[in-house]
């Protein structure tokens, strides 16, 4: 994973956590509202009271409706990402300047037990939004700055000593609380970071147990899993299959002349070929070397009619991997040898259909290369002969 995708990958994963915790946090904060406009019902003006809490709520709403719909269509791209995250910084710095405006709106200047009420409602919302928005660093800070910045201006502009100590008091606890929001966000992106260092490790474990490094199409391994599935099903549904093992002719002379880089741009030059001659169903292998493994799926019920489109098939990728191949400053013509095995006709298991295939190859190597050979057990029998007179 290259720095740029990390990044947006962790991007991703801290508007994830942000959008988790934002309904709780918001339906709190809410009912805060409502519980301070209540409490400041005597010493506030009403109309101030129900303009500042309408406003809260619409807020509220707005950012709930925006949460809920950002969490059923999940952000996978990087412009819609850093655009919903901006979207909740945006609407964070709303919030909080609504509550930042408590110490203007809904603090009565003779009332203490009322102004001490805001005070404990604004210093129990900054600690909640350590919690539920430290992920972010913007986010968090913000919205404790904002909150808590004007009770701590107001109460140093009152002039008197209590409020003036309470005000350094405030602005210590200010500084403390950023302080804390740093290493909490710090320890956050690195648990993000190492998740998403673990799932590509695992990823990367996966690629090579299961595909080959240099074309990156499935190995061995996976070959026979998807033939193991692919007998099942057509032994369930009636429709045919088919292997084709292809050799490249003259193979090790390119890489004893040109040398072994010019053969792996050849593989995988046939690898892309090869994929542009079948179906997404269909499954292109390698077995190592240069030996393929073209494996076909759902062809007709009719045997004759399958073996056409196993013929066609094959016709195709011979001409494909007939045309010139650039290696670099070198024009390299190449053949392939294929070999045919059908499911069921010659052969109900992988060990079975590999084993035929590659006899089939054989045998077009045999006939001259650049050719293609659908196996009959007579091959068999021939090459049973020769092992025996050995």
């Amino acid at each position: 994973m290259n720095d740029l995708v990390k990044k947006i990958a962790i991007q991703a994963a801290q508007l994830e956590q942000l959008l988790a915790a934002n309904g709780r946090t918001l339906v709190a904060s809410t009912l805060l509202a409502i519980i301070l406009a209540y409490m400041q019902r005597d010493v506030i003006a009403p109309p101030v009271i129900i303009g500042w809490l309408v406003a809260m709520i619409i807020v509220n709403v707005v950012r709930i409706t925006i949460t809920f719909s950002h969490q059923r269509t999940p952000a996978t791209d990087t412009v819609t990402v850093q655009k919903r995250l901006t979207q909740f910084r945006f609407g964070v710095i709303a919030s909080s300047l609504l509550w930042g405006a408590t110490s203007i709106l809904m603090f009565p200047a003779d009332h203490l037990q009322h102004q001490m009420f805001v005070i404990y409602v604004l210093t129990g919302l900054s600690a909640g939004g350590i919690v539920s928005y430290s992920v972010d660093l913007v986010s968090a800070i913000a919205y404790t700055l904002i909150t808590l910045t004007p009770i701590l201006i107001r109460l140093f502009l009152a002039g008197d000593s209590i409020s003036i100590t309470m005000s350094i008091s405030g602005f210590l606890y200010l500084i403390f609380l950023i302080v804390s929001i740093r290493n909490i966000n710090g320890n956050l992106i690195e648990n993000i970071t190492l998740r998403f260092d673990a799932a590509e490790r695992e990823k990367e474990i996966n690629q090579l147990a299961f595909n080959d490094p240099l074309t990156n199409l499935p190995n061995r391994r996976l070959l026979l899993d998807r033939l193991n599935h692919a007998l099942v099903m057509s032994a369930r549904t009636n429709k045919r299959g088919a292997l084709l093992f292809l050799d490249l002719d003259h193979f090790k002379m390119l890489n004893d002349t040109l040398g072994h880089d010019m053969g792996d741009l050849l593989l995988k030059q046939v690898a892309e070929r090869l994929l542009a001659c079948v179906r997404d169903s269909d499954t292109v292998a390698r077995l190592g070397g240069d030996e393929f493994v073209v494996m076909l799926e759902d062809l007709s019920e009719d045997h004759a009619e399958a073996a056409a489109q196993v013929e066609k098939i094959g016709t195709q990728i011979t001409a494909s991997l007939n045309r010139p191949y650039q290696l670099d400053a070198y024009e390299y013509h190449s053949t392939p040898s294929i070999g045919i095995a059908m499911f069921g006709d010659h052969g109900k298991s992988h060990e079975e259909l590999l084993k035929h295939a590659d006899i089939a190859m054989y045998q077009a190597k045999k006939a001259g290369r650049n050719a293609v050979r659908l196996f009959d057990f007579q091959m068999q029998e021939v090459l049973n002969e020769r092992t025996s007179n050995k």
